[in-house]
């Protein structure tokens, strides 16, 4: 393994690098440290398919193009991301939703920041309600803060 430090970022944090919303700024900064290699990003393979679910949600709104969404998804896939097989986190995240009553897609991420030992940066408000105060290593984006001396 790298020494470099390593995250887990949902896709609420990914989708952001896309399209400016609430939040984008701060989600960009992951993404220029991971460009520069000062960072490693560790996501479940399925990542790529919640990526997608929001170009088809723009879609359907009218907001971009297939030819955009297509573009896009390519842009994401081609990014320095590693991923992690669902299959071999599959039976820790169906304990890990049942246990904190998240979805298994939350509970996917959990479980790979659980293993890798890495903050897990989420916007999604709802898993960080169902599981504030039970894990240290889930940091909101909007309160993560790149603090000098800060290991990961």
């Amino acid at each position: 393994m790298s020494n470099i430090p390593t995250f887990v970022l949902d896709a609420s944090v990914g989708a952001k690098w896309f399209y400016k919303e609430s939040l984008s700024e701060n989600a960009s900064h992951f993404l220029e440290r991971l460009m520069r290699r000062e960072i490693r990003i560790v996501v479940p393979e399925f990542f790529y398919s919640e990526i997608a679910h929001v170009f088809v949600k723009r879609l359907r709104r009218k907001m971009i193009t297939f030819e955009q969404a297509l573009l896009e998804l390519d842009e994401a896939m081609e990014l320095p991301i590693e991923f992690y097989p669902d299959r071999e986190l599959a039976d820790v995240a169906l304990e890990n939703a049942l246990r904190f009553k998240i979805s298994v897609y939350d509970s996917l991420y959990l479980s790979l920041a659980e293993i890798y030992v890495a903050p897990l940066i989420t916007a999604d408000e709802a898993l960080l309600k169902a599981c504030q105060k039970k894990f240290d290593f889930i940091e909101s984006l909007q309160d993560f803060s790149w603090k000098p001396g800060r290991k990961s």
